[in-house]
C-alpha cells in the first residue's frame, strides 16, 4: 500500500473531565480560590471571584451583597476552568444522588462554554431574559463578545441524551416559537461517551423551479386513457406514454419507452385525474410537487425522498426528506440521518402536517464558527 495509506492518524483525545485537578498546562491562582457555600439551596461565591464570573463569563446570578449563585453545572465548569475548588470530595457523588443527569448537564454546558461563547441556564437568567424563553429552552446563548448586560441572546438552547425519544411535533413547536422571538434553536445531544454535538433547528421554507404545468383538455384526457390502459404491479404501474409525450417531468421515471409510477405517484395521479382521496403521504407528495419540487428514492440515504430544485442532469439535490412517521424515534438515529445529509452535501428535513405541511431542518453547527 502507498505511503499516504499507512499514515497513522493519531486518535481524537476523549475529554474524561478529571476533578479535583487543574486543566493540563494551566497554573491555578497563586491564593487558591475558596470554594462556593451552599445558602438556601444554592451555591454562592463572593467578592471578587463573583464580579470576574459574571463581568468576564457571564456565569451565574448576581445577588445582592456581590454575591453570585451558582448552578450545580456552572459551578463544575468553573471547577474545570476558572480554578474553583470544589465543595467537598465527594460533591460530585452528591449532586449525582439528586440529579440523575447531572453529568449530562455539565457535559453540555462545558461543550458549549468552553470556546468562550457565553451560555447561562435558565435559572441563572434575569427576569427579563427569562420572559423570551420558549418552554422547554434549558439556556439562552449570547456570542463570545457579547454579554447578557447589554446584549440580546443570540440562540435558545436544550440538550438531549443520545437515546432519548425525539417529539418531532414538540420540536417543531418549540422551533417556531424560537424563530418567532429572532432566536436560533439549538439543541445539544450528549452521547454515550459524554461527547457532544451541537445541532441547529430552523423551520424551512422549501421550494423548487419546476412547477406543475397547466395540462389542456386533450393533454388530460390522453393521460386518462393511458391511465386506463396502465399495467399494474406490486409496487407501482406502468404507462406506455413515452418520455417525448409525457406531460409531468416531475412525476414518474421513463422507463422501456414508457413512465413507470411508483405507489405514491399513481397514487396522486389517480387524485389528478378522478379526485380520489389522497393518503398522508400522498397528500405530501402532492404538497411538494405544487412547490416546484422533484422527488426522488431516497432509500440509498435511509431516507424517503431526495429533493431537487432544478432537474437532475442540472445540480444535486439540496434535500432530504422523512415524513414525521418515518422519521428517526430517538436522537442517536436523527443524528445518524443528519450526518448522512451532510456527508452528501445535503440539509435533513423532517415533514410534519397541522393546518399545513412544515418542514423542520436539523442541520450540525461548530459553535463560534457557523
Amino acid at each position: 500500500m502507498g505511503g499516504d495509506s499507512q499514515r497513522k492518524l493519531k486518535p481524537r483525545t476523549r475529554n474524561h473531565r478529571p476533578v479535583n485537578s487543574t486543566e493540563e498546562g494551566a497554573e491555578g491562582p497563586k491564593n487558591p480560590l475558596e470554594a462556593a457555600l451552599e445558602i438556601d439551596g444554592q451555591w454562592v461565591v463572593e467578592g471578587g471571584l463573583a464580579s470576574r464570573l459574571f463581568q468576564k463569563s457571564a456565569l451565574g446570578k448576581p445577588l445582592s451583597g456581590g454575591k453570585l449563585a451558582l448552578q450545580p453545572a456552572e459551578l463544575m465548569f468553573c471547577h474545570w476552568h476558572r480554578h474553583l475548588p470544589l465543595p467537598s470530595s465527594d460533591w460530585v457523588e452528591q449532586q449525582m444522588t439528586t440529579d440523575g443527569l447531572f453529568m449530562h448537564r455539565c457535559a453540555a454546558l462545558e461543550a458549549v462554554r468552553d470556546g468562550g461563547e457565553k451560555v447561562v441556564l435558565f435559572n441563572s437568567l434575569k427576569d427579563d431574559h427569562k420572559a423570551k424563553c420558549t418552554a422547554g429552552t434549558w439556556a439562552l446563548r449570547w456570542n463570545r463578545n457579547q454579554h447578557p448586560s447589554r446584549d440580546e441572546p443570540l440562540a435558545q438552547v436544550r440538550w438531549f441524551a443520545s437515546q432519548d425519544l425525539v417529539g418531532w411535533r414538540e420540536l417543531l413547536e418549540w422551533g417556531e416559537a424560537v424563530q418567532a422571538q429572532n432566536h436560533k434553536a439549538e439543541i445539544l445531544v450528549v452521547d454515550g461517551e459524554f461527547d457532544v454535538t451541537i445541532y441547529r433547528l430552523e423551520i424551512e421554507t422549501i421550494a423548487g423551479n419546476m412547477a406543475l404545468p397547466d395540462l389542456g383538455e386533450s393533454t388530460m384526457a390522453g393521460l386518462a386513457q393511458t391511465w386506463a390502459e396502465r399495467k399494474e404491479a406490486q409496487n407501482g404501474v406502468f404507462m406506455a406514454m413515452g418520455k417525448e409525450n409525457w406531460p409531468l417531468p416531475t412525476v414518474g421515471v421513463a422507463q422501456m419507452n414508457g413512465t413507470w409510477l411508483n405507489s405514491v405517484e399513481a397514487e396522486w395521479l389517480d387524485y389528478l385525474l378522478n379526485q380520489v382521496a389522497l393518503s398522508e403521504l400522498g397528500h405530501l407528495y402532492s404538497d411538494l410537487l405544487s412547490r416546484g419540487l422533484l422527488c426522488r428514492p431516497g432509500f440509498k440515504y435511509g431516507c424517503r425522498w431526495r429533493l431537487y430544485c432544478e432537474p437532475m442532469d442540472e445540480a444535486h439535490a439540496p434535500w432530504l426528506l422523512s415524513p414525521e412517521d418515518e422519521a428517526p424515534s430517538n436522537w442517536d438515529g436523527a443524528c445518524l440521518a443528519v450526518r448522512l445529509a451532510a456527508g452528501v452535501h445535503k440539509k435533513w428535513l423532517c415533514a410534519l402536517h397541522g393546518e399545513e405541511w412544515q418542514y423542520l431542518s436539523i442541520e450540525r453547527i461548530l459553535i463560534g464558527r457557523d
